[in-house]
């Protein structure tokens, strides 16, 4: 009996520990545009109020017909951004913690469109939401972003990206 009930719980908590994947980025677009986002991509943002600046990786995975997309975004004191959710919801749309999602994406002809999830921001201390338009041409993405909480515009600025070597 004793024996059933450690192998229930050792069970139990293996199948806890799993992380479970990341659900499919809202996705909308031409297959031929959203084929070419497909990757890992690396770069920076920067602009906004008082200068802030950070890094993003970018990283879309083909998954049968979805795309999965997640961010990290640093602030200048190398602080990682955290999402608005609490952490326990936040785990179960996320690769890792640290990771901000993708909320949609569109992709027409080179153009993108896209929302990250809410966060907090740090110069604040508010929720946010984060939109971004760009241009994809060949293993390079840039564009603008803007930053709201609510309809107040709180930051604008640019970002560029460049697919990761073999990705």
């Amino acid at each position: 009996m004793r024996r059933t009930i450690i192998v229930g719980t050792v069970a139990a908590l293996l199948t806890a520990c799993q992380s479970t994947p990341a659900p499919p980025i809202r996705l909308q677009g031409e297959p031929s545009a959203i084929a070419r986002l497909a990757g890992g991509w690396t770069g920076q943002y920067w602009g906004g109020s008082g200068g802030r600046g950070g890094s993003l990786e970018f990283a879309l995975r083909s998954g049968s017909d979805s795309l999965y997309g997640d961010v990290v975004m640093l602030d200048p004191r190398g602080q990682q951004l955290k999402a608005a959710d609490p952490m326990e919801a936040h785990v179960q749309h996320v690769q890792t913690p640290s990771h901000l999602r993708i909320d949609y994406v569109l992709a027409k002809g080179d153009s993108l469109r896209g929302v990250l999830e809410p966060y907090v921001s740090p110069d604040c201390e508010c929720t946010v939401t984060t939109t971004f338009f760009g241009q994809v041409r060949g293993d390079k993405m840039s564009g603008l972003f803007e930053t709201r909480s609510g309809a107040r515009l709180r930051a604008q600025g640019s970002w560029e990206l460049a697919r990761k070597s073999g990705g």
